[in-house]
């Protein structure tokens, strides 16, 4: 993977970060407690804030303050938002970037949950998204292109379009190459965390 983190992208977040640095620079990180438990109330609430949201300022945040990475992505695995908001898919895979020495199943579930949904059958909106696909194939996390890799695929397989339309997008999908990720649909430990209206 490449890393998260840059000097570029520290300086550019460097007037953004100010508004958190109130919060984060009175707080200290306890090791040895449970991820919220680890840090102080005002910490607390403002990470559940920014995962409530696009997870864009979350990354940055994390970006400058990564003492609290594992207490985030620990925290994560229970996050049953009742927010519309879905993650900036950049920040996403940020997100799992930096969380990789700390998955579990249910974390990368909720990140993936987050994500803007792509339902659409329309050819030329697939086609659209494709391309995207095709020119962040290097940049996404491999789980995020992975999952849209096989979302468009299920669409084009159930969808009523031509078989010329449908040998165009097949083609386009080939240029997306298959990489086995992380089982995060499998069972485990986690599995009774999930919540019916969310799976």
């Amino acid at each position: 993977m490449s890393t998260f983190s840059s000097d570029g992208r520290l300086l550019t977040d460097i007037g953004e970060i100010e508004q958190y640095r109130r919060i984060l620079d009175k707080d200290s990180v306890k090791s040895g407690e449970p991820h919220w438990a680890s840090m102080g109330k005002n910490t607390i609430t403002l990470f559940q804030v920014l995962i409530d949201q696009d997870l864009t300022h979350l990354v940055m945040v994390l970006r400058h303050y990564p003492k609290y990475i594992e207490a985030v992505c620990e925290h994560f695995r229970y996050a049953y938002s009742y927010s519309e908001n879905s993650a900036d898919i950049d920040a996403a895979s940020d997100l799992l970037e930096m969380g990789e020495p700390y998955f579990t199943k249910q974390f990368v579930r909720n990140v993936m949950r987050k994500l803007p949904k792509f339902e659409s059958d329309d050819r030329d909106a697939m086609h659209i998204f494709l391309e995207r696909l095709t020119e962040n194939q290097s940049r996404w996390h491999p789980i995020i292109t992975m999952h849209y890799r096989h979302s468009i695929k299920r669409l084009i397989d159930t969808s009523s379009l031509h078989p010329l339309q449908r040998i165009v997008l097949e083609k386009k999908m080939a240029s997306i190459r298959e990489v086995i990720t992380y089982d995060y649909e499998a069972s485990d430990r986690d599995s009774n965390l999930d919540i019916p209206y969310m799976t």
